[in-house]
């Protein structure tokens, strides 16, 4: 538990947290010390939300706020269909717990489900709800992290292609192409995280008789430079051309076309990514997944690893090591850029 964070936030905010405002919850948190005796079990839930992980949430960024939601639905959603009520958790449920859990998540997953459980438990627990603190119960299970999926270039590129297709508006509807197009190529060739591209301005964008490249501070506050081709630098130009024509202001190239001076969110982009990838594989495409393809295209043309960590903006060397290690344990052929 982190107590640290838990008494930043007031007593009004936490109330803003539940799902709607019942009195018996208000009166609860007016209380010096919490009461639960009398609160149903999704109540307790709502309590444990706002006191324990609001706080928390509320500062973390868009994708950590999805996963600690499903996370903890997932937990709630146990406690409804396999047990007997938090109050009557035995022993026998965390270990099914354990075993569902196990069973059916990547060992990241895992390890975040388990977290959420165990936070709940002490949280029953210090608060005087359950007697014995049984988050010791819940240990995480050893499990062979999974094989990751083979990359085939051929496919992440036609992914990338597809991103023009997945605009459904008839306004603007060649701007939006246009614009899908260009993030899709910028993903595949350029190794950008997502955070990267969604921060990406035309400003960013350079051209010399030497090279073209983007040049921006990218995680860390650490500045990266990554060279551009030529059709990168072509689909740049349409796509500020035909803002221009369309009277379209913004300085990202993500551009939301609904506001004014903000990039699309990475939920947005993830749509994009998974709509695309639907269109052409029954596999579940996300946008890091064009970085670990391009990261592993560097590393299969014999690039060292220095410089596909310099072309990555990875901190540690190690990181991009492990992309060689499962290089590795697999057979991908040498494919060059276009």
């Amino acid at each position: 538990m982190e107590n640290d964070t838990r008494g930043l936030v007031t007593r009004e905010e936490a109330a803003l947290a539940f799902a709607d405002s019942r009195e018996k919850l208000l009166a609860v948190l007016a209380d010096d010390h919490l009461n639960m005796e009398a609160l149903s079990d999704l109540e307790i839930f709502e309590l444990f939300w706002a006191t324990e992980l609001f706080p928390i949430y509320s500062q973390k960024s868009p994708h950590t706020k999805r996963a600690y939601k499903q996370d903890l639905d997932y937990v709630l959603r146990f406690f409804v269909t396999k047990t007997e009520g938090v109050k009557r958790l035995t022993i026998l449920n965390l270990h099914e717990y354990l075993k569902d859990v196990h069973d059916q998540y990547a060992p990241r997953t895992v390890k975040r489900r388990n977290a959420m459980l165990r936070r709940f438990l002490r949280f029953l627990h210090v608060n005087d709800y359950h007697a014995r603190d049984l988050s010791l119960q819940v240990k995480d299970q050893m499990k062979p992290e999974p094989l990751r999926r083979e990359i085939d270039f051929d496919e992440m590129e036609a992914i990338a292609l597809a991103f023009r297709h997945t605009v459904k508006q008839k306004k603007n509807r060649e701007l939006l192409q246009l614009r899908n197009e260009t993030m899709g190529y910028l993903l595949l060739t350029t190794g950008m995280r997502a955070s990267e591209l969604l921060a990406l301005q035309f400003s960013h964008v350079h051209e010399t008789h030497s090279m073209n490249y983007i040049e921006f501070k990218g995680k860390r506050e650490k500045w990266r430079r990554i060279p551009l081709t030529q059709k990168s630098i072509h689909l740049i130009q349409r796509l500020k051309e035909l803002m221009q024509i369309e009277d379209v202001r913004n300085p990202y190239l993500c551009f939301n076309i609904k506001a004014k001076d903000v990039s699309i969110s990475y939920e947005a982009l993830r749509l994009i990514a998974q709509s695309a990838s639907s269109q052409l594989t029954s596999q579940n495409t996300s946008p890091h997944w064009f970085r670990r393809s391009f990261i592993t295209k560097l590393l299969v043309n014999n690039l060292s690893l220095y410089e596909v960590m310099n072309i990555s903006g990875h901190e540690s060397i190690n990181t991009t090591n492990n992309y060689l290690q499962d290089l590795k344990k697999g057979s991908i052929s040498s494919l060059p850029f276009e």
